[in-house]
């Protein structure tokens, strides 16, 4: 697919090509690239038709799934100084042709003025804020006991199938995992899910990640019906003891910053704020998916 937009900012306009595996040696990757040629390829060859690239400056943009979801599409990398607004707007155009429901960009490394992203249709979405917690300071924090968790197994059917169901429950559409986000997700070292039954009932889960002398919290999930009881923070309370026996030292974990009740259960808990991981998320919406009424904010 070539696309030619229009443009009054950089006349005349750019004409932008789909970006394919046989094209990667020609794109120069900069000191600050976190991608490999061999990264790219591969990427560009599982979400073919997505990518896009100017072979007259060579610049470009990455598009992956985000989170092993294909109709979400993730701007992992874009590198353009003449035509960055342009890149972004043909690959929104191209995920849309490809059925994908919102393209997004992850603001991490590189800062960009809101009207940067939109000029080429794209709005502030989220912004994500981390907290630590020192173990070694903040005294264990015990909590009631009315949960039992269990350790989960993705690849039985039935545990899989009850993690999508509290995820997908609890979480807002764009922050839901899939399917084959938990089977990834499980393959890395030191990842453990559990669910929490309040008697026969599952209620909550809880991902974590244990590395040497660290922890991450990635997940802590109640289920809507079962919220404001205290559960959130015995959940939290579980996770936290459990990345101290496997060594934890220090434990991490991230929120959206519109979740005041979430950033006032980690504080509790001895949480303070961390800034060093702290991102934006910007996106543009191609189509809602049915029965969404918004992507980031919970029915």
């Amino acid at each position: 697919m070539t696309i030619r937009t229009l443009s009054a900012d950089s006349p005349p306009a750019p004409i932008i090509r789909d970006l394919t595996p046989r094209d990667i040696g020609e794109l120069r990757f900069g000191l600050w690239s976190r991608l490999t040629n061999a990264e790219v390829s591969r990427e560009v060859a599982r979400f073919p038709g997505r990518s896009a690239w100017l072979p007259d400056t060579r610049e470009y943009a990455i598009v992956t799934p985000w989170r092993n979801r294909f109709e979400v599409a993730n701007v992992i990398e874009l590198s353009a100084v003449r035509h960055p607004s342009h890149l972004l707007r043909a690959v929104a155009e191209r995920c849309d042709q490809l059925d994908a429901h919102v393209v997004i960009s992850i603001e991490i490394d590189e800062i960009r003025e809101p009207a940067f992203y939109g000029r080429a249709g794209f709005r502030f979405l989220e912004e994500v804020i981390t907290y630590e917690l020192d173990c070694r300071v903040a005294p264990p924090r015990t909590a009631p006991e009315h949960l039992n968790f269990k350790l989960m197994d993705v690849q039985n059917e039935d545990d899989l199938r009850l993690l999508l169901d509290i995820d997908h429950t609890t979480f807002p559409w764009l922050w839901w995992n899939s399917e084959q986000e938990f089977r990834s997700y499980t393959e890395l070292p030191g990842v453990e899910l559990f669910v929490g039954y309040l008697g026969p009932e599952p209620v909550a889960y809880v991902g974590l990640t244990s590395y040497l002398g660290w922890g991450h919290l990635d997940r802590i999930a109640v289920m809507p019906g079962n919220q404001g009881r205290g559960l959130g923070s015995e959940a939290l309370s579980f996770a936290v003891s459990r990345l101290r026996q496997l060594g934890a030292l220090k434990v991490g974990l991230s929120t959206q910053r519109q979740n005041v009740t979430s950033q006032r259960l980690y504080e509790r808990s001895g949480f303070k704020r961390g800034i060093s991981n702290d991102y934006k998320l910007y996106g543009r919406v191609l189509k809602l998916p049915d029965g969404v009424r918004d992507i980031t904010t919970a029915d």
